[in-house]
């Protein structure tokens, strides 16, 4: 998780000597040398192309300050504050690995969807919602989706079926009723994978507008009011659906 001492550190040292870049709604600061600035270029026009595509695809409308992109190669694990805590403007603020952005590997635009759509509440819904909206987007606008602890839309499905049986139902239970669940590091991949096939189950099933709607309210209560059915009775029939649907690839061979 992300530690705030650090990011402020971080945020310091770039801009100290930082190479920026800026587009309609992104602003990228990169720690002057990370990357050269063909990189630097690149990467601020895939950005800006990646904001804009989850604003189409979700139907959210951008908001009207810049979202600052941080690149540095002391960024460990990629993260973002849909509303930064340390600026009086409390913006968005991304943070990317550097490295990989070099190597065409940073999950930018999972956490792009978090900037532009912001909080959702619980953290299944967040993560789930932010992995699934970044491959949609990837497959049918562009750029790449590079996993953050999921596959892409269409192997996640696969992915929760072996974190089910290792698991059973009734972690993953417990992970879906805690707005923010204790997790260990082991059970954060597992986590990751869960909530992203569960969320994209429920896009599919419910319609992006509908989602998006669930996410913008910040409680997943909002699920049963907006949909109809509670939380356990979607939890209930997206387990059924990994199984009919791993029934019928078992069939087809």
């Amino acid at each position: 998780m992300a530690d705030f001492g650090d990011d402020s550190r971080t945020v310091s040292e770039v801009d100290r000597n930082a190479a920026i870049r800026v587009r309609n709604t992104i602003e990228v600061r990169s720690l002057d040398g990370s990357l050269t600035p063909a990189q630097l270029d690149d990467f601020a026009d895939l950005a800006q192309k990646g904001a804009s595509d989850i604003a189409r695809f979700t139907g959210v409308t951008p908001r009207s300050q810049r979202i600052l992109i941080y690149l540095s190669p002391r960024i460990d694990i990629s993260h973002t504050y849909p509303h930064y805590p340390g600026s009086s403007h409390h913006e968005a603020r991304v943070f990317i690995d550097s490295e990989r952005v070099e190597h065409h590997d940073a999950p930018y635009l999972h956490e792009l969807v978090h900037a532009v759509v912001g909080d959702g509440g619980a953290m299944w819904l967040e993560e789930g919602f932010a992995s699934w909206v970044a491959s949609s987007v990837a497959t049918n606008y562009g750029g790449y989706y590079a996993p953050v602890l999921s596959q892409g839309n269409e192997r996640v499905d696969e992915q929760a079926r072996h974190a089910l049986e290792r698991y059973g139902d009734a972690t993953p239970t417990a992970w879906f009723e805690s707005d923010s669940p204790n997790l260990s590091q082991r059970d954060r991949r597992s986590f990751y994978i869960l909530s992203h096939s569960f969320t994209k189950y429920l896009g599919t099933t419910l319609g992006t507008s509908r989602l998006v709607r669930i996410h913008e309210a910040r409680n997943a209560q909002a699920l049963k009011r907006i949909s109809g059915l509670s939380l356990d009775e979607w939890r209930t029939r997206w387990m059924a659906s990994l199984s009919e649907s791993n029934g019928r690839v078992a069939a087809g061979r």
